[in-house]
């Protein structure tokens, strides 16, 4: 299966630049066995450039395959650093768009973190919707969850504000979603829309491939995602980097016209298209480096783990499954321990774990959180060579 056609604007002037081979399609379900894991299918991966609106996606993506409702593990609400994020943009969009009081609604809930972190700020109420929401995750009496995909009835629901966070980048035919959700605003014109995603151009610039992975089929820019939302119907009234520069923010609402309003941090496709050729050029070295050091430390004896679960890790050891240099995953998550990584079979463990196991070098999947997990080693009394991505 090859895509040729843009899902963003349709073009079919699209240009392959990178490829992974044998990566496992799915990073975020739960896995109860290392047997199981192993089995795991697994495909590959061909990133396109369209030439003609600047989105990036996976040429290769299989959209024939049930990605969503088997059940997946992805809460991040165990780090301080990511709650201290996650509060603080909340209680920015309650003041920005008068949310107090308000009905909020949340699609791709996940396990409901962020709509009920958000429904007890803004005291009022709030909707998740995900088919794979699990029962009992969230308690709060103000949360009300369907079980189900979004679709044109939700809009009945009369919601001040829609958030989609990391939910954008799993879905292949983006213009026919950014659509749906546009026509069942059709009634509700002051609904704000808040989406956040992994920003592709950061991934481009450091050739972090570990950002790269079968389930994301979708990579937006700056530039890419503003032309989607406009050409969907959409106004779009901020548009921003987070997080580090790691995630992409849009806040929009609908339009009856095309809006022309542009970014400062939205880029051209030349500008692009340039970033590509650099991107082609390192990627190799990069991973080669890589390669070379884990091959080193698997020479010399070294235990290693890597800290951090779900996509990033599973984006990383399937570049270099084939060492065999690294035995676990730790994470902060408890629903992830003794669950074992999708395609790899590596299994998850606690923090706790390391302080009897004395690792002599933790790879970090994220350096926004390098801070927080050194202390946390150095309080366990574990002094490992550190690599942060």
């Amino acid at each position: 299966m090859e895509h040729q056609n843009c899902p963003c604007c349709g073009s079919d002037q699209i240009t392959g630049f990178f490829t992974i081979k044998n990566a496992p399609i799915f990073s975020l379900v739960t896995v109860k066995s290392k047997e199981e894991a192993l089995k795991v299918p697994r495909k590959d991966i061909e990133l396109g450039f369209c030439n003609q609106c600047g989105f990036i996606f996976n040429r290769l993506f299989d959209t024939t395959i049930d990605y969503f409702t088997g059940g997946y593990e992805d809460q991040q609400g165990f780090s301080k650093t990511f709650m201290e994020y996650l509060t603080g943009i909340s209680n920015e969009l309650i003041e920005k768009y008068d949310l107090k009081g308000k009905t909020t609604l949340e699609i791709g809930c996940g396990k409901g973190d962020f709509i009920n972190l958000l429904t007890e700020l803004n005291q009022g109420q709030g909707i998740g919707i995900d088919p794979a929401y699990e029962e009992g995750r969230q308690v709060n009496p103000n949360l009300t969850f369907y079980k189900e995909f979004y679709n044109e009835k939700h809009g009945d629901l009369k919601a001040s504000m829609i958030s989609c966070r990391h939910t954008l980048e799993h879905i292949h035919n983006t213009y026919e979603f950014l659509s749906l959700i546009r026509k069942s605003l059709d009634n509700s014109p002051s609904t704000i829309l808040f989406f956040e995603i992994p920003q592709i151009s950061r991934i481009l610039d450091i050739q972090a491939f570990w950002d790269i992975y079968y389930e994301h089929c979708s990579y937006f820019s700056a530039g890419s995602l503003a032309r989607l939302f406009r050409s969907a119907g959409y106004e779009i009234l901020d548009l921003r980097l987070v997080y580090s520069d790691q995630y992409l923010v849009i806040e929009a609402k609908p339009a009856n016209e095309t809006s022309t309003t542009e970014f400062e941090i939205e880029e051209t496709i030349e500008e692009q298209q340039a970033r590509i050729e650099s991107f082609k050029t390192k990627i190799e070295e990069q991973l080669n480096d890589w390669r070379n050091k884990l091959n080193m430390l698997k020479e010399n004896g070294k235990k290693v783990v890597v800290w951090g679960g779900g996509s990033k890790s599973v984006g990383f050891l399937t570049n270099f499954a084939d060492i065999d240099a690294i035995d676990y995953v730790v994470d902060i998550n408890p629903h992830m321990e003794g669950n074992f990584i999708p395609g790899i079979g590596k299994q998850y463990k606690q923090p706790s774990f390391l302080k009897d196991y004395n690792p002599d070098a933790v790879i970090i999947m994220n350096g926004v959180y390098k801070e927080e997990i050194t202390k946390s080693l150095h309080e366990m009394g574990v002094y490992p060579e550190i690599f942060a991505l």
